[in-house]
């Protein structure tokens, strides 16, 4: 079980780190500042991470109540 708790753990992390990079793409796409579409380009994929991370670290968290 602590795998998988750590497993959650590091996809809800990785989650986030990319969503602040897809916030990164955004803000400088406003100001017109070139930056890599890296995050642009995997959105879907930080989506997901970032979905079942935040539902695998809950699960745990109540199974463990």
């Amino acid at each position: 079980m602590v795998f998988f708790e750590k497993v959650f753990n590091w996809l809800l992390v990785i989650g986030l780190l990319l969503m602040v990079g897809r916030l990164l793409t955004l803000m400088f796409m406003f100001l017109d500042i070139p930056f890599t579409t890296f995050f642009k380009d995997y959105s879907l994929a930080s989506i997901i991470l970032l979905i079942i991370g935040l539902i695998g670290s809950q699960a745990i968290k109540e199974k463990k109540k």
